[in-house]
């Protein structure tokens, strides 16, 4: 379950919310509701306040000092690092970190799934909410995957389901949190413009089970290492999914064409693989992974075949967005960083062409060559274009584009009909865009464009 009943008197505490996008702006309202003098931040001048809160003491433009005066606790946004000047002071000052995810874990009363990893999260989590509710169960999907955790805290109760999405950046300010059943889909290096290297990036990661107990249940990914040890010291039970073949007491794909749970008495297949309502191998492993959360909570297979196969994935996850002149457009904007781009490369079987760029956040752009079977030509846009081109110009032609639109068209140029051209980018957006989403707009707005 949830949090601790005594951890949520909040009435006449002095409270700080820095950070007053979507997150900070629901654990506002949480924190007002609960009698708590509350204040807010944000180093943006551009940030609309609600009406709702528009009597609330905020304060828009750079940090200072003074916003710590009479503070009890901070409530850190995921996108400020606890390396920023104003969390080493709230640090020495004696003030509590805390984030969003704490926060609402200390109201909580549903079941608590979290789930965290490079990649998949997103589209895991929402498979784990559509299983649920074919299952019959209440579920409500929310933290990073775009819905804060606080702003739907209250609206469950002791037999429905939170479905958390996690990040590393929102587990830097966890302190009590954990969920009955915490799961780490892979490691691999990313975000690496925030962290001082990958081992800090995945000791974040691995908080997700640092207060479980042996009474919560850990599914991991068997076939990354890193994620296998964890398992090992894991106080409760764990849970083993793998994409290789059968993993004792887990759930696995078998033969490359079933998918099978063998987490009770006797192993059952749940679903063909054909039937999955996505491709590729990734989306198997998001599938499993999904399969092998719910181990604690007896859910059907009927309700994981009805759910899996139903499911046609997410908006800017290999979406997609049109076939102008037999060319088939996909939208992979959230492939954010390299391995993401691998993944979906991998599941890949006919001639296409890879737009990718943007600002880069440290990956190795080389470990794509060997995916590169299927890819005959690349065109790279943003800051991180000649990086590509450095890294992969000798394997396969390259061409640079200023803009998404002049990439779609590049692109639509070198494909012949029954090829794919495959907007995954390696990298982050912020370069061009606002936004993976509004990356992944762009293109679709720019593939619509094409003349017919």
């Amino acid at each position: 379950m949830g949090g601790t009943k005594g951890m949520t008197k909040y009435r006449g505490a002095h409270v700080l919310v820095l950070g007053l996008a979507r997150s900070g702006i629901a654990a506002m309202r949480l924190l007002s509701g609960e009698g708590a003098v509350v204040s807010g931040a944000d180093e943006s001048a551009r940030i609309e306040i609600p009406k709702d809160l528009a009597g609330a003491d905020v304060r828009l433009g750079p940090f200072d000092e003074g916003l710590l005066a009479l503070v009890d606790e901070v409530v850190v946004s995921p996108g400020i690092p606890i390396d920023h000047p104003l969390m080493i002071e709230a640090a020495a000052r004696g003030v509590r970190l805390t984030s969003e995810l704490e926060l609402g874990f200390r109201f909580a009363k549903a079941h608590l799934i979290g789930v965290t990893g490079t990649n998949g999260k997103s589209t895991t989590v929402t498979m784990i909410g559509e299983i649920l509710k074919a299952a019959g169960r209440r579920a409500i999907v929310c933290g990073n995957v775009g819905l804060p955790f606080c702003s739907v805290v209250k609206d469950l109760g002791p037999r429905d389901f939170f479905v958390l999405e996690i990040s590393s950046f929102q587990l830097e300010t966890v302190s009590s949190f954990h969920p009955e059943v915490a799961g780490i889909l892979n490691l691999t290096p990313d975000h690496l413009d925030r962290y001082h290297d990958v081992e800090d990036y995945y000791r974040f990661k691995e908080r997700i089970v640092e207060n479980c107990g042996s009474k919560d249940t850990f599914f991991y990914n068997a076939l990354d290492r890193r994620c296998a040890g964890l398992a090992d010291a894991f106080p409760g039970a764990s849970v083993p999914f793998s994409s290789a073949g059968p993993v004792e007491g887990g759930v696995f794909l078998d033969e490359g064409a079933r998918l099978v749970r063998a987490t009770g008495v006797k192993s059952e297949i749940f679903l063909e693989r054909a039937a999955l309502g996505v491709i590729g191998i990734h989306n198997v492993e998001n599938a499993l992974a999904a399969a092998a959360s719910l181990t604690p909570f007896d859910v059907p297979a009927e309700a994981l075949a009805r759910a899996l196969s139903g499911f046609k994935g997410l908006p800017h996850r290999m979406e997609n967005v049109g076939i102008v002149r037999g060319v088939t457009y996909y939208n992979d904007s959230k492939g954010t960083n390299v391995e993401a781009t691998m993944m979906t490369l991998k599941g890949l079987d006919r001639p296409t062409v890879l737009i990718a760029g943007g600002h880069d956040k440290g990956g190795d752009f080389t470990k794509l060559i060997p995916f590169l079977t299927h890819v005959k030509a690349i065109v790279t846009i943003g800051e991180a274009a000649p990086l590509i081109e450095e890294a992969l110009g000798s394997v396969v032609p390259i061409a640079r584009s200023a803009t998404m639109q002049e990439a779609v068209e590049t692109a639509a140029r070198t494909a012949q009909p029954g090829d794919i051209v495959l907007l995954s980018p390696a990298c982050a957006s912020f370069d061009m865009f606002r936004n993976f989403e509004h990356r992944g707009e762009v293109f679709a707005e720019c593939v619509k464009g094409l003349p017919r």
